[in-house]
């Protein structure tokens, strides 16, 4: 009797083992098995989740005051466009080797080219009739006024805005936005 106990056991144990092991693996195509109690799900709270215990009941919370991402240095310019143009210098002066300038592409076409055209000439949005009514109409890349602006002064522009353009700072990062104006470089040079 006791060893057909213990027969059972075995085959038990066995074909429990074989489920939890034909469940696993890169077929992905059936459940898997929670053997161990909430490991499956993780007791951190995700940022859209409902919290009971949080203030509004929210998983996202707003970080302490005066907190910044590892790596962020503050832009210390603000709206002073003068002193942007004076004392940013471009590190990448000059520097038109075919990564910097994919880099500078990807960011520009995907958020400037809409107004400021593919080529800098002028983009679709420059072009519509709405602009027609627009007291300040986007300026192409290649003309002379914004060829004349110093490097620093379009890095300030990508990062503050200007005129009716808003801040692209959250939307093009710090490391990228020199690529960027080398990138408007090469195209003012392709204008010629």
């Amino acid at each position: 009797m006791r060893s057909l106990v213990n027969l059972s056991m075995g085959v038990a144990a066995a074909g429990l083992t074989v489920l939890a092991l034909s469940s696993c693996g890169p077929r992905g195509n059936k459940p898997n098995v929670e053997v161990i109690q909430d490991m499956m799900e993780s007791p951190a709270i995700k940022a859209q989740e409902y919290d009971e215990s949080s203030p509004f009941h929210r998983g996202m919370r707003v970080p302490p005051e005066n907190t910044v991402p590892v790596g962020f240095e503050p832009y210390k310019y603000g709206t002073d466009v003068e002193a942007a143009s004076k004392n940013l210098k471009n590190p990448l002066a000059g520097k038109v080797d075919e990564d910097t300038l994919v880099v500078g592409q990807k960011f520009y076409e995907t958020n400037c080219a809409l107004c400021h055209g593919y080529k800098g000439e002028g983009g679709v949005a420059a072009k519509a009739t709405l602009t027609d009514k627009m007291a300040l109409k986007p300026p192409p890349v290649v003309s002379d006024k914004v060829k004349a602006w110093t490097d620093g002064h379009l890095y300030h522009v990508i990062t503050m805005g200007q005129g009716v353009m808003g801040p692209y700072a959250s939307h093009i990062p710090q490391k990228y936005r020199w690529q960027v104006v080398n990138y408007i470089r090469f195209l003012e040079k392709q204008s010629k």
